[in-house]
């Protein structure tokens, strides 16, 4: 694979894209699936700006967006559902939110599998999915 330079917020914009459209899709909004184009997009810019070269190596500042993009999931999305809702109707909207979440982090996941294969074990952090289960047992 070629490595082409990216910088931190051309290579963002792209993924926030992709975030948004996932967003779409799981709240049920008119948006088409991710195609197999832009998920190869989407894995090959956390790859390029992953494998660059000191101080365009944007791994930790990637690490550090994918929790703030769930925890902006949850807050912006999750918690106000849930905080309509009362008694049996909550918990269905809760069981309905946790399958949604669950979706988007094994998604996102997928997205930076690169950076959970060789950064997260080089630098002894936590697994992105550990992440996503952190995030939504501290916030939810």
């Amino acid at each position: 694979m070629v490595v082409n330079k990216i910088d931190l917020e051309q290579g963002w914009e792209i993924m926030q894209k992709g975030i948004m459209k996932l967003k779409n899709i799981l709240e049920g909004l008119p948006e088409t699936g991710i195609s197999s184009e832009e998920y190869m997009t989407l894995y090959t810019t956390i790859f390029n700006m992953c494998t660059q070269k000191p101080p365009h190596d944007y791994s930790q500042q990637l690490y550090d967006k994918y929790r703030e993009s769930l925890e902006e999931y949850l807050m912006s999305t999750v918690l106000p559902s849930l905080k309509e809702k009362h008694d049996e109707f909550m918990l269905r909207e809760l069981v309905k939110r946790r399958a949604n979440y669950n979706t988007m982090v094994e998604s996102l996941s997928n997205w930076f599998s690169y950076m959970d294969r060789s950064i997260v074990q080089r630098h002894s952090l936590q697994p992105l999915k550990e992440v996503g289960l952190t995030c939504f047992c501290k916030l939810v």
